[in-house]
C-alpha cells in the first residue's frame, strides 16, 4: 500500500518538476500543457491514495473517508459533464452568432462545424462501434479510435499550453514590440486590428526605451500596407512617429516575425503582439526560427475567439504536420501488426 503512496507522490513531484522547468525554459513547447495535466491527473491519484492509506490505517473514519471518495468522484463526473455540455452549447451559439455578424464565409462555420463534430464524437461514434462484428472491422474501428482520442489530447494540450503563453510574470525590459497586421478597412484599421495595436502601444509604454515595430504589407485587396495604416493610427494615438519602425514586406506571420527581427538591432528582446487567439502559434513560429520572444494578446469578441482559435488549433497541425503525420502513422502500423498477429493466429 505505502510502495503505492510513495510511487505516486515521487512521480506527482517529478511531473510538477518538470512543469516548473518547461514554464521557466520554454514554455512554447507543447510540454507545458502536456506536463500540467500529468500534475494535476497525478496529483488527485495521490490525493485518492492518501484517502485509502489513512482508511487503512484508522477504520474509524471509514465512512468520512467514503463519503469524500464519492464526493470526489460525483464532483469529476459533474464538472465533465458540465464541461462538455458546455462546450457544445458554446460551439453552437458562437457558430451561429459569427454567421450573423460576419457572413457566411467558409472559414466561419468552424464553430458550428466543431459543435457537429463533438456530438459526432459522443453519439455517433459509439453506435457505430456495435457494427464491430468483423476483425477487420474492429482493428479500423481501433484504428480510429486512436486517432479521435489522439486529436482530443493534443487538442486539450494546444489549448493549455496557449493559456500559458499568454501569462507573462515580471517579463525582463523589452527593446522592440512588434504588433502583427490584420486586414484593413480601406485606408482605416479595423476594429480587430486597432485592439492590436492599443495593447502594443500599451506594452510599448510599459517599457521605456522601446520601439514600436509595425509588421504588415499589403494585400491584393488592400489600397496600401497594412503597417502604413497601423503606424498612423498609433501617431494618432500620440506615438512619435520617430518610435515606430515599419516593416511593409511581409504576406504571412511568419514573415512578420522573420522580416521584423531584421530590423532590430542584435541581442534584442522583443515581444510578439496580436490576437489572443492567434499568440500562440506566433509564437511557434518564432520559435521554429530559433527566436526567443514573449506574447501579448489584445481582446476580442468571445464569438470571434472561439472560431479564431480552431481556424489557429487548424492552422497548427499544418505548421507540425510532418509530426501528425508520423504519429498517426505509427498508430497505423500499430494496428496492422495487431491485426497481422490476429490474422496469423499468433
Amino acid at each position: 500500500m505505502m510502495i503505492i503512496f510513495y510511487t505516486l507522490l515521487g512521480l506527482t513531484l517529478l511531473s510538477i518538476g518538470s512543469f516548473v522547468y518547461v514554464l521557466l525554459h520554454e514554455r512554447r513547447s507543447m510540454w507545458a500543457g502536456t506536463t500540467l495535466v500529468s500534475s494535476i491527473i497525478l496529483l488527485n491519484m495521490w490525493i485518492l491514495d492518501s484517502l485509502i492509506v489513512v482508511d487503512t490505517n484508522y477504520p474509524n473514519s471509514h465512512s468520512i473517508i467514503q463519503w469524500l471518495v464519492v464526493l470526489m468522484m460525483l464532483l469529476v463526473v459533474f464538472l465533465t459533464l458540465a464541461f462538455i455540455l458546455t462546450l457544445i452549447v458554446m460551439f453552437f451559439y458562437n457558430g451561429v452568432k459569427i454567421l450573423f455578424r460576419e457572413g457566411a464565409r467558409l472559414t466561419n462555420f468552424l464553430s458550428l462545424g466543431m459543435g457537429v463534430v463533438v456530438l459526432a464524437v459522443i453519439f455517433a461514434y459509439p453506435w457505430l462501434g456495435r457494427f464491430n462484428t468483423t476483425p477487420w472491422f474492429r482493428f479500423l474501428y481501433l484504428f480510429l479510435s486512436l486517432v479521435i482520442f489522439y486529436l482530443i489530447a493534443i487538442m486539450m494540450m494546444y489549448t493549455l499550453t496557449s493559456w500559458l503563453n499568454l501569462l507573462n510574470w515580471h517579463p525582463k525590459k523589452l527593446d522592440y514590440v512588434v504588433v502583427l497586421g490584420a486586414g484593413l478597412r480601406g485606408k482605416e484599421v479595423a476594429p480587430l486590428l486597432a485592439s492590436r495595436i492599443k495593447r502594443g502601444i500599451e506594452i510599448y509604454h510599459q517599457n521605456p526605451g522601446s520601439k514600436l515595430i509595425m509588421s504588415g504589407g499589403q494585400g491584393p485587396d488592400e489600397e496600401i500596407p497594412e503597417s502604413h495604416a497601423m503606424a498612423h493610427y498609433a501617431e494618432s494615438c500620440g506615438v512619435p512617429a520617430s518610435e515606430i519602425i515599419i516593416e511593409d514586406q511581409s504576406k504571412t506571420t511568419r514573415e512578420n516575425i522573420k522580416f521584423s527581427h531584421r530590423l532590430m538591432k542584435a541581442n534584442s528582446r522583443f515581444c510578439i503582439v496580436t490576437n489572443s487567439y492567434h499568440v500562440y502559434r506566433a509564437l511557434v513560429l518564432a520559435k521554429r526560427q530559433g527566436l526567443a520572444c514573449i506574447g501579448y494578446g489584445a481582446k476580442t469578441k468571445w464569438y470571434f475567439t472561439l472560431n479564431a482559435f480552431v481556424r489557429e488549433f487548424i492552422a497548427y497541425l499544418v505548421i507540425t504536420k510532418k509530426m501528425q503525420c508520423g504519429i498517426i502513422a505509427s498508430f497505423g502500423v500499430l494496428t496492422a501488426l495487431m491485426a497481422g498477429l490476429y490474422y496469423l493466429g499468433l
